[in-house]
C-alpha cells in the first residue's frame, strides 16, 4: 500500500472517530448550490446558511457551481470529501429528474449521499410576459397559445422543472410552445419581465419579486392550496387543470461516507433552523414552504416516481 493511500486511511479514521465528530466544526462549510445566485435553490441555501452559521459558531458560505442542468454542482459536490465541509442544497432537476433523462449522468442521489433534511417546498408559478402575451387568467392563457401554435416560448434548463412543466402543460392542453434552454430560474424570469421569452415556469421564491413589482403576469401556481406569500395567484386546480400537480423543492445532502455523528448534528441543527418560526417567515415572505415530513429517503423515491412518469410519458432525453 502506498504511502498517500495509509495518510489517506488515517484521516478517514480521524474523520469518523467521536472526538473528531465532537470537535466539528473547525472550519468554514460550504453548501454547494448547483444554480447561479437569486434562484429558488440559492435563496432557500442563504437563508439556511446564514442560520446554520449562527448555531455552529462557523462561517457557512453558499458556493454557487450553476451548469450542465445543475450536474456540474451535483457531481462537484459527489467528489469531495465526506468530512461534513462540503454539503450540497439539491434542486429537484439534479436529483430526480436529469438521472431518467440523460445518457451520461447516471448516478443515483441516494446511493451517492446521505440525507439531512428536506429546506423547500417552492410551489412553481406560470408567469407570462406583458409585452407579449394578453391572457391574465389561465383559461384565456390556454385559448391564446391554442390560437397561436409555435409562436410562443418558455424557458428552463433542459431536465428541470421548469422545462418539464412547460412540456407537461404541452401535452395536457394540447399546446406548442416552444422549449429555450436557461441556465437558471432568475435569468428565464428577467427574460420575460423584459419580453426576450414568453413565459416562464419558475418557483415562487425565485419569481416573487418580479409578480410583486407587476413586471410580469402570474397566471396560476402549483399546489393544493394558494401559496401564503402570493394570495391572489389561484392554483391550477382552481384554474381548470386538476393534472399539472408537479412542483419543485429542495433538500440538503452530504457526500456518501461523512461520519455518522456529523450527519446527526447536521440534520439535527438543520431541523431546528427549519422549525424556528422566524426561518419559516422569512422563507414563507420568499413563497417556500417547510415541509412536516422529513423523511428524505421516502420523499426523493415518491419524487422520483413521479416525475420519472412524466418524462417517460413525454419522452424527454438529454
Amino acid at each position: 500500500m502506498s504511502v498517500r493511500a495509509l495518510m489517506l486511511g488515517a484521516v478517514l479514521a480521524a474523520m469518523a472517530s467521536p472526538a473528531f465528530a465532537q470537535n466539528y466544526p473547525i472550519r468554514n462549510i460550504e453548501i454547494i448550490v448547483p444554480y447561479g445566485p437569486g434562484g429558488s435553490t440559492d435563496i432557500v441555501a442563504r437563508i439556511v446558511a446564514q442560520k446554520l452559521q449562527e448555531k455552529l459558531g462557523q462561517n457557512v458560505v453558499v458556493l454557487n457551481k450553476p451548469g450542465a442542468s445543475g450536474t456540474l454542482g451535483i457531481t462537484t459536490a459527489m467528489r469531495a470529501t465526506p468530512d461534513g465541509y462540503t454539503l450540497l442544497n439539491s434542486y429537484t432537476a439534479e436529483a430526480a429528474i436529469v438521472p431518467q433523462i440523460s445518457k451520461t449522468h447516471k448516478y443515483s442521489v441516494l446511493e451517492e449521499f446521505e440525507p439531512i433534511a428536506i429546506t423547500g417546498l417552492v410551489p412553481v408559478v406560470l408567469m407570462v410576459s406583458k409585452k407579449n402575451i394578453k391572457a391574465n387568467t389561465l383559461k384565456e392563457f390556454i385559448a391564446e397559445v391554442q390560437d397561436n401554435p409555435g409562436k410562443f416560448t418558455f424557458g428552463g434548463g433542459i431536465g428541470s422543472p421548469p422545462h418539464v412543466m412547460g412540456a407537461w402543460m404541452n401535452r395536457l392542453r394540447k399546446l406548442n410552445v416552444q422549449h429555450v434552454p436557461y441556465r437558471g430560474g432568475a435569468q428565464g424570469i428577467n427574460d420575460v419581465v423584459g419580453g426576450h421569452l414568453d413565459m416562464f415556469y419558475g418557483g415562487a421564491a425565485a419569481g416573487k419579486a418580479a409578480i410583486d413589482s407587476g413586471s410580469v403576469k402570474a397566471i396560476a401556481v402549483t399546489g393544493d392550496t394558494r401559496s401564503s406569500a402570493l394570495p391572489n395567484v389561484p392554483t391550477f386546480k382552481e384554474a381548470g387543470v386538476p393534472e399539472f400537480d408537479l412542483a419543485s423543492w429542495t433538500v440538503m445532502l452530504a457526500p456518501k461516507g461523512t461520519p455518522a455523528d456529523i450527519l446527526a448534528r447536521m440534520r439535527k441543527e438543520t431541523l431546528a433552523v427549519l422549525a424556528d418560526p422566524k426561518t419559516r417567515e422569512t422563507l414563507a415572505r420568499q413563497g417556500v414552504e417547510t415541509s412536516t415530513n422529513q423523511d428524505v429517503k421516502a420523499f426523493l423515491n415518491k419524487e422520483y416516481n413521479s416525475f420519472g412518469r412524466a418524462v417517460r410519458e413525454l419522452g424527454l432525453q438529454m
